[in-house]
């Protein structure tokens, strides 16, 4: 059998303005809403470290405690444990960031420190953030910087 030539050419099919368009569009889409998703990934809580004042404070005794670092917010016992609690905000100049000639707020930020005594030694101290996506521990360690001096 003899076959026909074909009219039609074997050439690759060809997309249409309309449809490529409609494929940027959603690759345009696809990547903005990737990007979101990762800068959401952002506003995860942050690390709380050792950090210098926090492991100096350590082995010291609730009166030392008391004396450098003042009254706490709130004292609690549990068992054998006394849990001393402080809470530091930043400075209300930190809270503003120049921009020209006016000033845009930021977020207000401070750290709770807990002490944690254990026969009247300090055994631990933890930091808490607030919010807890923003570093404070600049505020934390400034409650214990007359303890290290």
């Amino acid at each position: 059998m003899a076959q026909k030539p074909s009219d039609q050419t074997s050439s690759p099919e060809r997309k249409s303005p309309q449809t490529e368009c409609g494929t940027f569009y959603q690759l345009a889409i696809a990547l903005s809403l990737l990007g979101l998703l990762s800068t959401a990934g952002c506003a995860s809580a942050a690390t709380v470290g050792e950090y210098p004042n926090q492991q100096k404070v350590i082995g010291k005794s609730k009166a030392d405690v008391l004396a450098c670092a003042g009254k706490p917010v709130k004292e609690q016992t549990r068992n054998d444990v006394v849990l001393l609690q402080y809470y530091r905000e930043a400075p209300v100049l930190e809270e503003s960031q120049p921009v020209g000639k006016g000033s845009m707020s930021t977020n207000r930020h401070g750290c709770w420190a807990t002490v944690v005594l254990t026969e009247d030694r300090v055994t631990d101290i933890r930091y808490r953030f607030a919010p807890p996506s923003m570093d404070a521990s600049n505020d934390c360690e400034a409650i214990f910087d007359p303890c290290v001096q």
